[in-house]
């Protein structure tokens, strides 16, 4: 049991990292100090470590544990004199080590009274853009005679990496302001560009809310570039990832054909690499680049244009996005040099925008993925699980769309759903395995699981999670746990999965219990048994299950989730 609660800890140490962390307002120098902190609490060997970030300009210290900070502030570094190069994690005698031979005498020296009195140092170096890099150390203290287990290594990777890409994002954050007070600027100095910056950041507030998807995100981003530059009757966005080059969104052309399917690169642009350039009739410039019977499809998915305003946004070191925007065949107009510096001004702020929004989806998914591998966990403390967690996710989701729920909480409770029953991994492994009848007072260390979910599930991002783990077992007449509350006091999210839960279980087969059939099974939830369990139910939720139970089971009870 030792080992679980120390698995538990470690979870919630790194959950509140995570969680409770304002990621853009939060103050770098006490967020690095917050990182230490927790990371030298899970890598027993160490008990002082420092946070130091290395750019072409200069190399200094922004946190440290067991250190004089202040010392450390007054130590001028110079970015040449670090010898440790990329993304790496060393093992070395001291953090001296890092300092190349350049070094002057009179710098080692001092540097030598502040960070020199340990045993053992473990440093890693994280490159990010433009050439700065993060460098995180961690020391043993002199005396202590302990090596760096193999567990507390991959412990500071973890944090290594977490640290930056907390830099990345607040570099990020930083140059998206420069790109507003440039833009801000502007507006100032340009009058002729007044309505049209007004409109720009009147509509690209809609950027920021994570609830719209990509692909609507993109073109509400192609249709504020079109009102910007009044000549372009066209546009398209695509996206360049290696030699593949897919498109994404369009407005005037027919491209739903060849949209999400991945083209050359080089069937689109000039070998010569421009930010920005204009060409006349780029139809032509497709038929010579491309096979025959791909331009067959391009010219029935384009439209016939005049003239095409094409440039990119590189957003990181793997993805660079392309923008075009044409003028229609015939029409008497022609882009002018400020419809040529509006795109420009719109590639940086697009970039600031794109790169956030990325990052957030990368986020997201690391998070869902998260849930997924814990939920796998739960399955491990409670046998009688099995496939349990996959079919209570995909009918949850389904009674949330017959509740024409958001979409986003849609997702949510699909994704969340299967961490009803976290909370287990709190509870005795023997006590979940015991065969027998339960004791009342083991019982009510069962229930408990419901309230000790909290303590994992913390922070806005597990809000639906949490609903779901803590208030699945109350009911909807008030005689549930752990809290008693009735009706629609339950978080919709709960009850749903509250139904689903039930019925799956009545559906399977159980240590004390064959499975039922699913005549027995409703008539269970609608009638009562010896649990009582009629009235524990959304009447609204019990209609969408009894009339909908030949799809339900059609697409919860396939074979490969028995």
């Amino acid at each position: 049991m030792e080992v679980l609660h120390e698995s538990a800890s470690s979870t919630q140490a790194i959950l509140d990292l995570l969680l409770e962390l304002d990621w853009y307002d939060w103050d770098p120098e006490l967020y690095y100090h917050r990182l230490l902190e927790v990371a030298l609490s899970l890598i027993p060997e160490a008990t002082q470590g420092t946070v130091s970030i290395r750019n072409p300009e200069r190399w200094y210290f922004v946190a440290s544990i067991g250190h004089e900070l202040e010392q450390l502030l007054n130590l001028k570094l110079e970015s040449p004199w670090c010898n440790v190069q990329g993304s790496t994690v060393k093992e070395l005698v001291s953090f001296l080590d890092c300092l190349s031979s350049s070094t002057p005498k009179p710098t080692q020296q001092f540097a030598n009274g502040i960070l020199g009195n340990v045993e053992r140092t473990l440093i890693g170096t994280y490159s990010i853009d433009e050439g700065e890099q993060i460098i995180l150390a961690v020391d043993i203290p002199k005396g202590h005679h302990v090596t760096f287990s193999d567990s507390s290594k991959k412990t500071f990777e973890a944090f290594l990496k977490l640290a930056g890409k907390y830099q990345s994002l607040t570099q990020q954050k930083i140059a998206l302001q420069n790109i507003n007070e440039s833009l801000i600027y502007s507006y100032e100095e340009i009058s002729a560009l007044q309505e049209k910056i007004r409109q720009l950041l009147s509509i690209s507030q809609q950027f920021g809310d994570n609830t719209v998807r990509l692909p609507v995100f993109f073109n509400q981003l192609l249709l504020v570039l079109l009102r910007l530059v009044d000549q372009a009757d066209y546009g398209s966005i695509a996206f360049i990832k290696g030699k593949n080059l897919t498109f994404i969104s369009s407005f005037g052309h027919h491209i739903q054909a060849i949209l999400s399917k991945k083209m050359k690169k080089q069937w689109f642009l000039l070998e010569e690499t421009k930010h920005i350039i204009e060409l006349p009739n780029i139809h032509a410039l497709w038929k010579a680049k491309m096979p025959e019977q791909i331009y067959k499809i391009i010219q029935k998915s384009f439209q016939p244009v005049k003239s095409t305003i094409m440039f990119t946004i590189p957003v990181d070191d793997k993805i660079t996005i392309l923008f075009m925007l044409d003028i229609a065949e015939g029409k008497p107009t022609n882009f002018t040099p400020l419809a040529r510096r509006m795109c420009l001004s719109f590639a940086e702020l697009a970039r600031g925008f794109v790169r956030i929004r990325i990052h957030t989806e990368i986020m997201k998914r690391a998070y869902y993925n998260f849930s997924s591998k814990l939920a796998k966990v739960v399955e491990q403390y409670d046998p009688e699980t099995g496939h349990h967690n996959t079919r209570v996710s995909i009918l949850s989701g389904y009674l949330a769309r017959k509740m024409n729920l958001p979409r986003k909480k849609v997702e949510e409770i699909i994704s969340f759903a299967g961490l009803h029953d976290v909370g287990k991994i709190f509870i005795d492994p023997l006590l979940l395995k015991k065969t027998g009848k339960l004791s009342p007072e083991e019982y009510e260390l069962i229930k408990k699981h419901t309230v000790y979910s909290s303590q994992l599930l913390e922070g806005p991002f597990f809000e639906v999670a949490r609903n779901i783990a803590m208030y699945h077992h109350e009911r909807w007449d008030g005689k549930g746990y752990p809290f008693g509350l009735k009706e629609n006091q339950i978080p919709i999210e709960a009850q749903i999965t509250a139904l689903a839960d039930v019925y799956d279980a009545l559906r399977s087969t159980r240590i004390y219990k064959e499975a039922y059939d699913r005549e027995t099974a409703l008539a269970i939830i609608f009638k009562g048994d010896e649990r009582n369990l009629a009235g524990q139910f959304n009447p609204q939720l019990l209609n969408i299950l009894q009339n909908n139970i030949d799809e339900i089971e059609r697409l919860v009870y396939r074979p490969e989730l028995l």
